[in-house]
């Protein structure tokens, strides 16, 4: 699972991470990193799907770039 964050940009992995590693609220995540709400909605909207399509076993595997 690492290795699929580490493919995330930054600002989304930043939220993804406080999300579901932290357990931070999307309020909580928008104070600390200063940005809106909806900003955090949309970036972990696009982890997810970002996540979704990686093929995590070719990750496990290390087989990625």
């Amino acid at each position: 699972m690492l290795a699929a964050l580490r493919l995330l940009p930054l600002g989304q992995r930043q939220v993804v991470v406080l999300r579901f590693y932290e357990g931070l609220s999307e309020r909580e995540i928008a104070d600390a990193l200063g940005i809106g709400l909806g900003t955090v909605k949309s970036r972990a909207s696009r982890a997810m799907a970002a996540l979704r399509e990686s093929d995590l076993r070719v990750l496990v595997d290390g087989d990625a770039a």
